[in-house]
């Protein structure tokens, strides 16, 4: 009897706290687990998180002009370039200790040996950049000997050695070889028009732009249900007067609205662009959620409170609320594509801001600086569209795993 009893209160043990926690989470997990296209759209919001999150602490922005880096292709990098007898001598700059090395000044090169110079490893020779003239001076100065290196861009190696088509200026520098192609680490996607890595653009451009985007999308949706649910349970005169605001609102186009309000008001800072675009996003969602707490009301247990005069703020968060809380994460989700869309539109016509260097401000520049007409800058253009791509496409995919989560009907038979 002790041995049944005991039984009894084990089964009847209420949950822990950490118990409390995991469950919902394993449930998702094996939900998501049964969906594996919406697996992969979760995977990528993940990624998405964590690259506007922990991206730019790994990746930091680059800001620094580089002359001779301008528009490069991707995997360009900064190389060493020495006489051909001294290439296996000179490999790393710790190798010309007591030697003299040769930088241009607006390059990498230095920033690259400063510390080595501060250290006393080497001497340094800097040639000013004259309008790209400075490159080819300090390689004569390195075959002349007044030098034992030169820290040089991979394109200047190609433009002054490997592809020279100046006959003289070619077999001038035809002693001289590269003993370092990976002195500097790669350039992933190459440069934009000012020499900067376009990878680290990329890391750190997203941040302010999701963000935005988010925000505009939980705004756009809370207004949308509040306005919905309150229309639908009180009726009457607020009700006749909400929809005519949400249909109005759906008779101006919306995204020519938004360029002629943003060339009105002053876009300063992102919450206000992101309140703009809600304010003009809601419609659509509000007279879904209008129907959909029309069809809730006459449920048993929402008849209920409100005989019981539970108020309305209690009959939409606890009664109305969590029965379609799946179509109200979904149409969230959707909010936040469109809103990207929306921003990313108006910084691309320079209807906003770009003094914080998002993707949208890279394809502005992209757009603005021709760089569509060259095919190693390309990646300015090509490198944010993607981005923004994928970021939509897991966004959508992930609605459609939420969706399949709630409603059995999508479910696929395993």
């Amino acid at each position: 009897m002790a041995v049944g009893t005991q039984e009894i209160s084990l089964q009847q043990r209420e949950p822990t706290a950490r118990e409390s926690l995991l469950r919902p989470l394993v449930l998702f997990f094996r939900a998501l687990r049964r969906t594996p296209i919406g697996f992969i759209g979760f995977i990528g919001v993940v990624f998405y998180a964590l690259l506007i999150s922990v991206g730019p602490l790994i990746v930091p922005f680059d800001s620094e002009v580089r002359l001779d880096q301008i528009a490069a292709p991707p995997g360009s990098r900064v190389q060493l370039l020495t006489r051909a007898a001294d290439v296996d001598r000179y490999r790393t700059l710790d190798d010309l200790a007591g030697q003299t090395v040769g930088v241009v000044r607006e390059t990498a090169g230095p920033d690259l040996v400063a510390p080595y110079e501060a250290a006393g490893t080497f001497a340094v020779d800097e040639t000013r950049w004259r309008s790209g003239r400075g490159v080819p001076q300090a390689m004569e100065d390195l075959v002349d000997g007044e030098i034992d290196a030169l820290i040089v861009f991979s394109e200047s190696v190609r433009r002054y050695i490997t592809e020279n088509r100046d006959a003289a200026q070619a077999a001038q520098f035809s002693g001289l070889a590269v003993s370092n192609e990976a002195l500097g680490p790669p350039y992933i996607f190459g440069t934009d028009t000012q020499g900067r890595d376009i990878f680290s653009h990329i890391v750190n451009g997203g941040t302010i732009l999701i963000v935005t985007a988010v925000l505009a999308g939980f705004l756009s949706t809370l207004i949308a249900v509040g306005l919905g649910a309150l229309a639908a349970l009180t009726g009457g005169f607020i009700d006749r007067g909400l929809t005519a605001i949400a249909n109005f609102v759906l008779t101006i186009p919306q995204f020519p609205l938004l360029v002629v309000l943003a060339a009105l008001v002053q876009l300063n800072n992102f919450m206000l662009l992101a309140l703009l675009i809600a304010l003009l996003s809601w419609p659509v969602l509000m007279r879904a959620i209008r129907a959909q707490v029309l069809s809730l009301r006459e449920r048993d247990y929402v008849e209920a409170a409100i005989a019981l005069n539970l108020g309305r703020p209690h009959i939409i968060l606890r009664e109305i609320l969590p029965n379609m809380m799946s179509f109200v994460v979904i149409n969230f989700i959707f909010a936040v594509t469109s809103a990207m869309y929306q921003q990313v539109g108006l910084v691309f016509l320079g209807m906003a801001p770009i003094n914080d260097y998002t993707w949208g401000v890279m394809l502005y520049f992209g757009r603005t600086r021709g760089t569509l007409f060259s095919a190693d800058s390309a990646m300015m253009v090509l490198a944010p569209v993607v981005a923004i791509a994928l970021f939509q496409v897991s966004m959508v995919l992930f609605a459609r795993a939420v969706e399949e989560m709630f409603d059995p009907r999508l479910r696929t038979v395993s």
